[in-house]
């Protein structure tokens, strides 16, 4: 029993002094992270303004953050909610309206036009919808209580130089989804601050706004990342029946394999064509992928967003 009893007081005392450490709540917390931020190279102005004037965390983005689903949807239904015909025509319309601005981009990227506009539709609708949080506020949040913390505490420090440097002087907010990605490209603060161009030389890199700046951003994202104008992305493909059990993944096919082979025409080595099964319940679908399908999991590194952001793109040219 004298053990017992000892162990329940070491316990209480643990707890009393881990309590102790932490921060009793969301403003402390705040309030102790200053110094940390003022080093980032962040100013007191930027951190009153943004920051120490929060009391409480924003429920709604830990509701969002909480109940993500856990389900694994089926590659049909993400194709159908991302691709579709309305989301087509507004894409080849915005193609034609932004052609000059598009066309001196891909001059100096070599990002085909069809993918920034793809990329652009898949994020936000073509700025339709870019989130309606305040970017530093949410991330603080996140920071504070997430699974995620240190990855959240990073990109908030990132979102507070970005507003040191650009926009401290201003009444503006940077608005942006629930877990911080900004603008017309989504891009999240560290993202930002690498990446991001001030295309239109206002002194201002406006990812919101300025579709020099989004367009551009986009397409710098890719090329630094490796986008080759040599390379293509991908298209769907049916494969011959006598093939189809004998297909497997990371091995080059010759287009002997395919129904249709004149879709593999814009791709850099058309005669080996490595291909990307997506299985959808009992049906198979069948993509031949080129180098820069790897480029554009850079952006989401997943194999659905990368399959319908060249998909879409294709629809959006007419390639296919």
């Amino acid at each position: 029993m004298k053990f017992i009893f000892i162990n329940i007081f070491l316990v209480k005392v643990i707890f009393f002094y881990s309590s102790a450490l932490l921060p009793s709540n969301f403003s402390t917390w705040l309030q102790e992270l200053e110094p940390e931020i003022l080093d980032y190279g962040v100013s007191k102005q930027t951190y009153s303004k943004t920051l120490s004037h929060l009391k409480d965390v924003n429920k709604k983005v830990l509701k969002l953050y909480n109940n993500q689903p856990e389900f694994k949807i089926t590659f049909d239904n993400y194709y159908n909610r991302n691709i579709n015909q309305k989301r087509i025509k507004l894409g080849k319309d915005l193609l034609k309206k932004y052609q000059n601005i598009l066309t001196e981009i891909h001059a100096k990227y070599d990002v085909a036009p069809e993918i920034i506009v793809s990329i652009w539709g898949i994020e936000t609708n073509y700025g339709m919808y870019m989130g309606n949080f305040n970017v530093i506020e949410a991330l603080a949040t996140l920071a504070y209580s997430s699974r995620r913390k240190s990855f959240f505490k990073k990109e908030l420090l990132n979102s507070l130089l970005i507003y040191e440097k650009n926009f401290k002087d201003t009444d503006k907010v940077l608005i942006g989804s629930w877990a911080g990605a900004m603008g017309q490209g989504q891009f999240m603060p560290s993202s930002f601050l690498n990446y991001a161009v001030d295309y239109d030389k206002d002194k201002i890199v406006d990812i919101w706004n300025s579709h020099y700046d989004i367009f551009a951003s986009i397409a710098n994202y890719l090329k630094s990342h490796g986008w080759k104008k040599q390379n293509y992305w991908s298209v769907e493909v049916q494969v011959k029946e006598d093939f189809k059990k004998k297909i497997q993944e990371n091995i080059n096919y010759n287009i002997s394999i395919f129904k249709n082979a004149k879709v593999l025409d814009y791709f850099a080595n058309y005669k080996e064509i490595n291909i990307k099964i997506i299985k959808n319940n009992k049906k198979l679908r069948y993509f031949a992928i080129d180098k820069n399908f790897k480029i554009i999991k850079k952006y989401n590194n997943s194999d659905y967003y990368a399959l319908i952001v060249g998909d879409l793109a294709n629809k959006i040219k007419n390639t296919y």
